[in-house]
C-alpha cells in the first residue's frame, strides 16, 4: 500500500509525511492488532510512505470484532464461524480436534458394532477391515489424534457426547395448528450412530401422520415427504451440523408441513447453486467419512439430488432450503393427493358435526382482497398484504382473523416459513 502515490503509481509526494509515518504503526497497531512493515521512502524530493502487509496465517479483528465477506457486503462473524475460519487456516476441521482424558474404553459398544454392521452392508468396508479392535477401526477410520479420541470419535460413538457437546441432540414436535398449539415433543440423545437412525424410525412412526388414499383396490399411505427424502435431509444435517454452537437440531412437524432447521449455514460459494451440480464442501470432514462408510450419505455432493429424485417420484413439491436464522431450513409442503386424502378424513369427522356448508357467507372489500392476494401467494406476509393494500397491519390481522373465524382460511406452519390455506 502506498500513500502519496497517484492511481497511475506516479509519485505525487505527501504533505507533512514525517508526522504521518510517526502516526501510523500505532493507529494500525491499535485498530487490528498487526505490525506491518512500513518505510518512508522518497523520489524526486518527494515523499511517499510505503506499507507491507505478510499475509496473516490467523484471522484479524477490526477494532477487537472479526467480519466475513458475503457477497458485496461483510457481516460480523459469529463464535462458530471464527472457530471455523481459525482451523481452516491451519488445515483442520471442528471435528478432527482431541478430547482428552476418554479412552476407546469410554465409548459405546452398541454403536460400534452397529457401524459394522453397516459399514459391511453398504459395502464400504470389508468384514476384514471391521472385525479388529476398537482401536485399530478408529485409528483406520482417522478418529485419533496422536492416541486422544477427536470431538467426531466422542460424537459418532459415546452414548453421552452432550457432555463435551452441549448441542448434540435432536428436538422433535408436533403442532396442531402453529407455534402456539404444542402438541407432544421428544428429544433423541446418544450417538451419532444411534441417532441417525432413531431420528428417521420416530419421526415416521409417532410425528408424521400417514392419510390413506386409493388407486384403484391399491392403498397408498400418503406423507408429506417419503422417508427416502427425509432419511437424506436428516443424515446431511447431522454431518454438517455446526456442533460449536449450544443449539441442537429442530424438527417441527405439522399436519402439513414440516420445517426441520440446523445450526451452520450453507457456504456461500455453493448455497446459490445447491440445486445444481456442486461440489461436496464437508462442515465436519471425519463425521461425513464415517457416514459414507456407513451408508448413510454419498462423498460427491449428490444428497440433494436425491432429495429431488425421491420427491418427484413420489409427486411431492421439492423442499425449500434456505439459510435461516443463523442455521440451514428445510421447508417440507405436502403433495396435492395427500391434502386431498387428509381433507377426505377430515371431512369425513366433520360430518358429524355440520350437516350442510354454508356457502353464501357475506365478506367485505378487504377480505375479498386479502384472498385474491392469498389465491396468487400462499406465502404472503401480512405486512407484504399491507404494503400492496396501503393499509395498516392492525387492518389485515383483523380481517385475517375475521376470515379464520369464518373458517375460510388457515394458517400453516410456523409463524416463519408457513403458508396461507384457503378451505
Amino acid at each position: 500500500m502506498y500513500i502519496g502515490v497517484d492511481d497511475d503509481g506516479s509519485v505525487v509526494g505527501l504533505e507533512k509525511a514525517e508526522d504521518v509515518f510517526d502516526k501510523i504503526p500505532d493507529k494500525i497497531r491499535a485498530t487490528l492488532g498487526i505490525l506491518p512493515e512500513i518505510k518512508l521512502e522518497r523520489k524526486d524530493n518527494k515523499k511517499y510512505i510505503k506499507i507491507k502487509i505478510e499475509k496473516y496465517q490467523v484471522p484479524i479483528s477490526y477494532h477487537g470484532k472479526f467480519y466475513l465477506r458475503s457477497g458485496r457486503s461483510n457481516h460480523e462473524a459469529t463464535a462458530s464461524e471464527y472457530d471455523q475460519l481459525l482451523l481452516e487456516r491451519y488445515g483442520k476441521t471442528w471435528d478432527s480436534m482431541p478430547v482428552f482424558n476418554v479412552s476407546v474404553e469410554d465409548l459405546d459398544k452398541n454403536s460400534i458394532e452397529r457401524f459394522k454392521k453397516l459399514a459391511i452392508e453398504s459395502k464400504r468396508l470389508k468384514p476384514e477391515d471391521v472385525n479388529i479392535d476398537d482401536k485399530s477401526l478408529l485409528e483406520n477410520l482417522k478418529l485419533l489424534d496422536n492416541g486422544n479420541l477427536t470431538t467426531a470419535a466422542i460424537l459418532l460413538f459415546h452414548s453421552d457426547p452432550e457432555k463435551w457437546i452441549p448441542s448434540a441432540y435432536t428436538r422433535i414436535a408436533f403442532f396442531e395448528k402453529d407455534d402456539a398449539h404444542l402438541k407432544y415433543q421428544d428429544e433423541i440423545h446418544g450417538s451419532l450412530i444411534y441417532q441417525a437412525e432413531e431420528i428417521v424410525r420416530i419421526l415416521y412412526a409417532k410425528y408424521l401422520k400417514a392419510f390413506v388414499s386409493f388407486k384403484g383396490m391399491q392403498r397408498i399411505d400418503e406423507y408429506i415427504i417419503p422417508e427416502t427424502a427425509a432419511r437424506e435431509i436428516i443424515y446431511n444435517f447431522l454431518q454438517h451440523k455446526a456442533y460449536n454452537t449450544s443449539i441442537p437440531t429442530q424438527i417441527k412437524v405439522y399436519d402439513d408441513f414440516l420445517y426441520i432447521w440446523n445450526p451452520g449455514e450453507l457456504p456461500d460459494e455453493v448455497k446459490d447453486i445447491l440445486f445444481q451440480k456442486h461440489p461436496s464442501k464437508p462442515r465436519n470432514l471425519k463425521i461425513s467419512q464415517t457416514f459414507f462408510r456407513a451408508g448413510f450419505v454419498e462423498y460427491w455432493g449428490t444428497g440433494i439430488k436425491r432429495i429431488t429424485d425421491a420427491c418427484e417420484e413420489y409427486g411431492s413439491p421439492i423442499p425449500e432450503i434456505v439459510n435461516e436464522a443463523g442455521g440451514v431450513a428445510v421447508k417440507c409442503k405436502p403433495s396435492k393427493s395427500y391434502l386431498e386424502a387428509m381433507k377426505g378424513i377430515k371431512d369425513t369427522i366433520n360430518d358429524t358435526k355440520k350437516d350442510t356448508i354454508n356457502d353464501t357467507i357475506k365478506l367485505n372489500e378487504t377480505e375479498k382482497k386479502i384472498l385474491k392476494i392469498i389465491e396468487s401467494n400462499s406465502n404472503v406476509t401480512q405486512k407484504e398484504m399491507a404494503d400492496e393494500l396501503n393499509l395498516k397491519i392492525v387492518t389485515i390481522k383483523r380481517n385475517t382473523n375475521k376470515l379464520k373465524e369464518k373458517g375460510i382460511i388457515e394458517r400453516s406452519g410456523p409463524n416463519k416459513g408457513g403458508y396461507w390455506k384457503i378451505l
